[in-house]
């Protein structure tokens, strides 16, 4: 009997313990796997963070840096996601092209270097010109004003700009879009006289809907009866100019000869 005892105990602890190497073993089979996954996220989170620090090295011109970190991807990820994503990086580089990130950048640049031109613009020469009530032919003043417009824009032909006519006289919406056009065809007119090329020049009749003074009077009515030359963009060559701006230097610098702009009280029209 107690033969019988020890067997079944026996028996049983080896039952036991195969049960238990069993769970063992599929818990390291479970596990191993989410272990190794984790591992992986880890590696690829690493990489994907060299790749935007080389993409962010092209961007701000640091290309040897930006190099070598998108080499370090390839060579210590290979296969990833991202090794894949540094080659082709790499390979834009070496034909000279731009990386969709390289071209936000310069996207961002264009856009800020078009707000400069638009400032040294006002300073320099005036952005509009004034016109009488119902009226689409220009003074003396607005004629000179356009001259030196025409002038300032000869000298940066990588810029293009649309004339925008308003119109404040009162009358039919129709009849303050058409006035608006006439004023803004009469300034392109006379630009393309001064020597800009016609596809240089947009323009755009806004009626009375873009007002500079809203306000009952004539004072205030004068000044929406004008005529604005506005720089639309700066068409980016490859290359930042280092002078592309006035006669001064430095980011954002303008003549330091700043024009007044045009008073619609001064005359009926310029």
């Amino acid at each position: 009997m107690r033969r019988r005892y020890s067997m079944l105990n026996l028996r049983t602890s080896n039952v036991s313990v195969g049960v238990l190497c069993v769970v063992l073993g599929l818990m390291a089979v479970l596990v191993a796997p989410r272990v190794f996954a984790q591992d992986q996220a880890a590696d690829s989170e690493t990489a994907a963070e060299l790749v935007e620090d080389g993409l962010d090295a092209l961007s701000d011109h640091a290309e040897e840096s930006g190099r070598r970190l998108l080499a370090r991807v390839i060579s210590d990820f290979p296969g990833s996601v991202e090794a894949a994503r540094a080659k082709r990086a790499l390979a834009a580089l070496d034909r000279g092209e731009s990386t969709p990130e390289e071209r936000a950048a310069i996207k961002a640049g264009i856009a800020e270097r078009a707000a400069e031109f638009r400032r040294a613009f006002l300073l320099d020469v005036g952005d509009r010109v004034f016109f009488a009530e119902n009226s689409a032919i220009l003074g003396g003043r607005a004629r000179n004003i356009i001259e030196r417009q025409a002038r300032w824009l000869t000298a940066r032909p990588d810029l293009t700009v649309v004339v925008i006519g308003r119109a404040d006289d009162g009358g039919g919406r129709s009849a303050t879009e058409i006035l608006s056009l006439q004023r803004a065809q009469v300034v392109r007119d006379r630009l393309i006289e001064g020597g800009i090329a016609e596809a240089r020049i947009e323009v755009k009749a806004a009626g009375d809907a873009d007002r500079l003074a809203v306000c009952d009077g004539p004072m205030c009515q004068a000044q929406n009866r004008n005529a604005e030359v506005f720089i639309k963009e700066w068409h980016f060559d490859g290359s930042w100019p280092k002078s592309a701006m006035s006669a001064s230097s430095g980011k954002g610098s303008v003549s330091p000869v700043s024009v007044r702009r045009a008073d619609p009280a001064d005359s009926v029209s310029q």
